[in-house]
Protein backbone atom coordinates (compact mmCIF):
# COMPACT_ATOMS: atom_id res chain seq x y z
CA UNK A 1 0.00 0.00 0.00
CA UNK A 2 1.20 3.20 -1.07
CA UNK A 3 2.00 5.71 2.55
CA UNK A 4 0.96 9.38 2.51
CA UNK A 5 3.15 11.76 2.55
CA UNK A 6 2.93 14.49 5.39
CA UNK A 7 6.10 15.99 6.04
CA UNK A 8 8.97 16.46 3.05
CA UNK A 9 12.24 18.44 3.57
CA UNK A 10 14.10 18.87 0.22
CA UNK A 11 17.82 20.60 -0.10
CA UNK A 12 17.47 22.35 3.12
CA UNK A 13 19.75 24.94 4.28
CA UNK A 14 19.52 26.83 7.83
CA UNK A 15 22.07 29.80 8.41
CA UNK A 16 22.74 31.49 11.83
CA UNK A 17 24.78 34.60 10.53
CA UNK A 18 27.07 32.88 8.42
CA UNK A 19 27.36 29.99 10.00
CA UNK A 20 25.42 26.79 8.05
CA UNK A 21 23.58 24.71 10.93
CA UNK A 22 21.84 22.68 8.68
CA UNK A 23 22.96 22.12 4.94
CA UNK A 24 20.80 20.46 2.27
CA UNK A 25 18.78 17.89 4.15
CA UNK A 26 16.14 15.47 2.27
CA UNK A 27 13.25 13.66 5.02
CA UNK A 28 10.32 12.28 4.49
CA UNK A 29 7.81 11.42 7.48
CA UNK A 30 4.82 9.42 5.89
CA UNK A 31 1.19 8.94 7.37
CA UNK A 32 1.43 7.79 11.07
CA UNK A 33 5.50 7.20 11.67
CA UNK A 34 7.54 7.66 14.36
CA UNK A 35 10.68 9.11 12.62
CA UNK A 36 13.74 10.32 14.85
CA UNK A 37 16.31 13.05 14.46
CA UNK A 38 19.45 11.36 16.37
CA UNK A 39 22.65 12.60 16.66
CA UNK A 40 25.07 14.75 19.33
CA UNK A 41 24.46 18.17 20.53
CA UNK A 42 24.59 20.56 17.87
CA UNK A 43 24.04 18.54 14.94
CA UNK A 44 21.21 20.66 13.82
CA UNK A 45 18.25 18.46 15.18
CA UNK A 46 16.55 21.24 16.57
CA UNK A 47 17.50 24.14 14.07
CA UNK A 48 15.39 21.04 11.98
CA UNK A 49 12.59 21.35 13.65
CA UNK A 50 12.37 24.99 14.32
CA UNK A 51 12.58 25.33 10.35
CA UNK A 52 9.90 23.44 9.56
CA UNK A 53 7.78 25.44 12.33
CA UNK A 54 9.17 28.58 10.89
CA UNK A 55 11.05 29.98 13.98
CA UNK A 56 14.44 29.84 11.76
CA UNK A 57 14.23 30.46 8.07
CA UNK A 58 15.26 28.75 5.64
CA UNK A 59 18.33 29.96 3.32
CA UNK A 60 17.26 27.43 0.78
CA UNK A 61 15.48 24.23 -0.08
CA UNK A 62 11.80 23.95 0.51
CA UNK A 63 9.58 22.11 3.21
CA UNK A 64 6.00 20.48 2.12
CA UNK A 65 2.74 19.75 4.70
CA UNK A 66 0.29 17.56 3.43
CA UNK A 67 1.38 18.42 0.08
CA UNK A 68 1.42 22.74 0.80
CA UNK A 69 4.47 24.39 0.25
CA UNK A 70 5.51 25.88 4.16
CA UNK A 71 8.87 27.08 3.57
CA UNK A 72 7.92 31.11 3.70
CA UNK A 73 4.97 30.65 5.91
CA UNK A 74 4.83 32.43 9.70
CA UNK A 75 4.86 29.93 12.55
CA UNK A 76 1.33 30.64 13.16
CA UNK A 77 0.25 29.46 9.73
CA UNK A 78 2.57 27.07 10.09
CA UNK A 79 0.59 25.78 13.57
CA UNK A 80 -2.71 26.46 11.99
CA UNK A 81 -1.98 23.96 9.70
CA UNK A 82 -1.77 21.17 11.59
CA UNK A 83 1.69 20.63 13.14
CA UNK A 84 1.83 20.85 17.18
CA UNK A 85 5.42 21.00 18.69
CA UNK A 86 6.55 19.69 22.39
CA UNK A 87 9.32 22.17 22.57
CA UNK A 88 12.63 21.39 24.22
CA UNK A 89 12.69 22.28 28.01
CA UNK A 90 8.64 21.38 27.75
CA UNK A 91 7.77 25.32 27.38
CA UNK A 92 5.20 25.14 29.96
CA UNK A 93 3.43 28.24 31.12
CA UNK A 94 4.71 27.97 34.86
CA UNK A 95 2.21 30.37 36.67
CA UNK A 96 -0.86 28.89 34.71
CA UNK A 97 -2.75 25.90 36.01
CA UNK A 98 -3.04 22.25 34.11
CA UNK A 99 -6.17 23.40 32.47
CA UNK A 100 -5.14 26.86 31.17
CA UNK A 101 -1.88 25.15 29.46
CA UNK A 102 -4.72 23.04 27.90
CA UNK A 103 -6.42 25.43 26.54
CA UNK A 104 -3.76 27.52 25.21
CA UNK A 105 -3.00 24.01 23.20
CA UNK A 106 -6.05 24.03 21.61
CA UNK A 107 -6.22 27.83 20.26
CA UNK A 108 -6.12 26.77 16.37
CA UNK A 109 -8.69 24.01 17.36
CA UNK A 110 -11.74 24.41 14.90
CA UNK A 111 -14.85 23.70 17.22
CA UNK A 112 -15.26 22.25 20.78
CA UNK A 113 -12.31 21.39 21.97
CA UNK A 114 -14.05 19.23 24.88
CA UNK A 115 -14.24 15.85 23.28
CA UNK A 116 -10.16 16.14 23.00
CA UNK A 117 -10.02 17.68 26.64
CA UNK A 118 -11.59 14.33 28.19
CA UNK A 119 -9.25 12.62 25.96
CA UNK A 120 -6.09 13.55 27.14
CA UNK A 121 -7.63 13.12 30.67
CA UNK A 122 -8.14 9.77 29.64
CA UNK A 123 -4.65 9.17 28.31
CA UNK A 124 -2.44 10.77 31.49
CA UNK A 125 -5.65 11.03 34.38
CA UNK A 126 -2.74 13.03 37.14
CA UNK A 127 -3.69 15.87 34.72
CA UNK A 128 -7.11 15.63 35.26
CA UNK A 129 -6.47 15.31 38.89
CA UNK A 130 -4.21 17.95 38.82
CA UNK A 131 -6.11 20.46 35.91
CA UNK A 132 -6.44 23.52 38.69
CA UNK A 133 -2.56 23.34 40.10
CA UNK A 134 0.01 25.28 38.52
CA UNK A 135 1.99 23.81 35.62
CA UNK A 136 5.11 25.16 37.42
CA UNK A 137 4.77 22.90 40.59
CA UNK A 138 4.34 19.47 38.65
CA UNK A 139 7.01 16.67 38.11
CA UNK A 140 9.86 16.95 35.25
CA UNK A 141 7.98 13.64 33.98
CA UNK A 142 4.20 15.34 34.50
CA UNK A 143 5.20 18.71 32.47
CA UNK A 144 6.26 16.51 29.70
CA UNK A 145 3.11 14.89 30.15
CA UNK A 146 1.19 18.41 30.14
CA UNK A 147 3.46 19.53 26.87
CA UNK A 148 2.67 16.14 25.24
CA UNK A 149 -0.99 16.60 26.02
CA UNK A 150 -1.19 20.50 25.39
CA UNK A 151 0.38 19.55 21.50
CA UNK A 152 -2.60 17.01 20.86
CA UNK A 153 -5.25 19.47 22.21
CA UNK A 154 -5.66 21.18 18.24
CA UNK A 155 -6.08 17.57 16.86
CA UNK A 156 -2.90 17.82 15.09
CA UNK A 157 -1.54 15.63 12.19
CA UNK A 158 1.69 15.88 12.82
CA UNK A 159 3.32 16.40 16.08
CA UNK A 160 7.39 17.38 16.77
CA UNK A 161 8.92 16.49 19.69
CA UNK A 162 12.09 17.90 20.81
CA UNK A 163 14.33 15.84 23.16
CA UNK A 164 10.90 14.49 25.20
CA UNK A 165 12.89 12.53 27.32
CA UNK A 166 15.51 14.90 28.42
CA UNK A 167 15.90 15.26 32.14
CA UNK A 168 13.22 12.98 33.19
CA UNK A 169 13.65 9.34 35.01
CA UNK A 170 14.21 5.83 33.02
CA UNK A 171 10.84 4.83 34.18
CA UNK A 172 9.14 8.14 32.84
CA UNK A 173 11.12 8.26 29.84
CA UNK A 174 9.36 4.73 28.75
CA UNK A 175 6.32 5.90 29.53
CA UNK A 176 6.26 8.61 27.55
CA UNK A 177 7.96 6.62 24.62
CA UNK A 178 5.66 3.96 25.27
CA UNK A 179 2.54 6.92 24.47
CA UNK A 180 3.77 7.99 21.50
CA UNK A 181 3.49 4.57 20.49
CA UNK A 182 -0.28 4.39 21.16
CA UNK A 183 -0.60 7.64 19.14
CA UNK A 184 0.69 6.34 16.46
CA UNK A 185 -1.38 3.17 16.90
CA UNK A 186 -4.05 5.89 16.56
CA UNK A 187 -2.76 7.44 13.31
CA UNK A 188 -1.05 10.07 14.42
CA UNK A 189 2.36 11.01 12.71
CA UNK A 190 5.38 12.23 15.10
CA UNK A 191 8.81 13.26 13.99
CA UNK A 192 11.26 12.69 16.99
CA UNK A 193 14.84 14.64 17.69
CA UNK A 194 16.30 12.73 20.29
CA UNK A 195 19.66 12.21 21.78
CA UNK A 196 18.29 9.30 23.62
CA UNK A 197 19.86 7.52 20.21
CA UNK A 198 18.87 4.16 22.03
CA UNK A 199 15.71 4.89 23.31
CA UNK A 200 14.94 6.68 19.85
CA UNK A 201 15.68 3.91 17.63
CA UNK A 202 14.05 1.55 19.47
CA UNK A 203 10.63 2.84 19.32
CA UNK A 204 10.64 5.04 15.97
CA UNK A 205 9.98 3.13 12.15
CA UNK A 206 12.51 5.21 10.52
CA UNK A 207 15.73 7.31 11.51
CA UNK A 208 18.06 10.03 10.37
CA UNK A 209 21.45 10.27 11.71
CA UNK A 210 22.75 13.92 11.72
CA UNK A 211 26.10 14.89 11.95
CA UNK A 212 27.10 19.10 11.66
CA UNK A 213 24.32 19.85 9.99
CA UNK A 214 24.67 17.13 7.30
CA UNK A 215 22.50 13.60 7.05
CA UNK A 216 24.85 11.32 7.14
CA UNK A 217 22.79 8.34 7.71
CA UNK A 218 19.22 6.91 7.48
CA UNK A 219 17.36 3.72 6.76
CA UNK A 220 14.77 1.73 9.03
CA UNK A 221 15.06 2.29 12.85
CA UNK A 222 15.99 -1.53 13.64
CA UNK A 223 19.05 -1.38 11.02
CA UNK A 224 20.25 1.77 11.99
CA UNK A 225 20.54 0.07 15.97
CA UNK A 226 22.49 -2.51 14.45
CA UNK A 227 24.73 -0.64 12.01
CA UNK A 228 28.44 -0.73 13.41
CA UNK A 229 29.22 2.92 13.05
CA UNK A 230 25.85 4.33 14.66
CA UNK A 231 26.46 1.99 18.02
CA UNK A 232 29.42 3.43 18.32
CA UNK A 233 29.13 6.91 17.61
CA UNK A 234 25.78 6.94 19.59
CA UNK A 235 25.08 3.87 21.40
CA UNK A 236 28.40 3.40 23.49
CA UNK A 237 28.84 0.23 21.73
CA UNK A 238 31.71 -1.28 19.48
Amino acid sequence: MEQTNVLKVENLSVYYGPICAVRKIDLEVNQGEIVALIGSNGAGKSTLINAILGIQRARGGTITFLGQNITRLKTERIVASGISVVPEGRGMLADMTVLENLQLGAYHHKGDYGPMLEKVFSYFPILSDRKTQKAGTLSGGEQQMLAISRALMGEPRLVLLDEPSLALSPAYVDKIFQFLVEMKKQGLTILLSEQNARKALQYADRGYVLDLGVTVMNGPAQELAVNPEVKRAYLGGE
